[in-house]
């Protein structure tokens, strides 16, 4: 099997700390997509020309971050990265869905604008001083650890927080996006991951596909 994608993307990054987190990111090959984006053989294999996906050994694709991490988490040995209870399970996917959805739709006029489309200032502020926000608000509400974010044990709600926080440290200097400083949780939390070892690791992942990716687009 063949994961396709770039840490680039939050998308990806969240599937590669996983796997780091289970200790098998040696053993799923990676790769670049074959004739670039929106090739005849991407667009079969994701619809949306898209990434990340993974392709199994009969050709069957995965599309979707959320979903491929979860196949190698039930497909590949290592840590399991749910927490036990029910509960805490709810707690995890309540997160990675805030994220995913209420968060990234909140910074898109940012992230738009980044990566050379247009945003009006009108998105801009809007998503600064209300969206993004109340997305924050939304995630202080759920987290329930210190280090972690659903009590003592790593999960997929850290790989998919550390993800977004990435890029949103990277975006909130260029556009004078708040700090965390309304959201005492958040705030503590984000700095811990500093010192965590797979973030380390994530981070140094992102920061040189960001370079390449931007290099290849200036």
């Amino acid at each position: 099997m063949k994961l396709y994608g770039h840490s680039v993307s939050p998308y990806f990054e969240r599937i590669m700390m996983v796997l780091d987190a289970k200790g098998q990111l040696s053993s799923v090959e990676r790769a670049d997509i074959p004739d670039g984006f929106k090739s005849e053989q991407h667009m079969a294999w994701h619809p949306l020309g898209k990434i990340p996906f993974l392709v199994l050994d009969d050709g069957t694709s995965i599309t979707e971050g959320q979903c491929v991490l979860e196949y190698f988490d039930a497909t590949l040995e290592g840590p399991k990265i749910l927490p036990a209870s029910p509960e805490d399970i709810a707690r995890v996917n309540q997160i990675v869905r805030a994220m995913d959805i209420y968060y990234a739709n909140s910074i898109t006029p940012m992230g738009r604008a980044a990566f050379g489309g247009a945003s009006t200032k009108e998105e801009l502020a809007d998503a600064r001083d209300r969206a993004v926000p109340e997305a924050f608000r939304y995630v202080e509400h759920l987290l329930s650890g210190k280090e972690f974010a659903v009590g003592t044990q790593w999960t997929s709600a850290d790989a998919t927080v550390w993800s977004h926080l990435y890029w949103y440290e990277r975006l909130s200097t260029q556009f004078d996006m708040p700090s965390f400083e309304a959201f005492p949780k958040l705030s503590a939390y984000w700095a811990s991951a500093a010192d965590n070892e797979i973030y380390q690791k994530s981070k140094a992942r992102a920061d040189a596909s960001v370079a390449k990716f931007f290099a290849g687009n200036s």
